[in-house]
């Protein structure tokens, strides 16, 4: 079983502020894999890896709009031409 993050831990370990990842959970690029009863978003190693997808895609230049588009042709497996 993967190990589950608060937003707080999952911040520290890939060294990006809290408010980022509240950020790209509102833009719809990287939401926690559960929501406790609370509220409160709990991240898995797994999340932590499409994290540093999104943070790579960054340095490269991507905009998040183009990382949001580059992962929806991923999750619907489209082929790109």
């Amino acid at each position: 079983m993967s190990q589950c993050y608060t937003s707080g831990e999952f911040a520290e370990k890939a060294h990006v502020s809290i408010r980022t990842i509240r950020y790209y959970d509102q833009k719809n690029l990287l939401k926690p894999a559960v929501r406790t009863k609370g509220g409160a978003r709990r991240y898995t190693d797994q999340d932590f890896a499409k994290l540093q997808q999104i943070l790579l895609l960054k340095y490269l230049g991507f905009s998040l709009s183009d990382i949001r588009i580059i992962y929806l042709f991923l999750v619907l497996n489209i082929e790109c031409i």
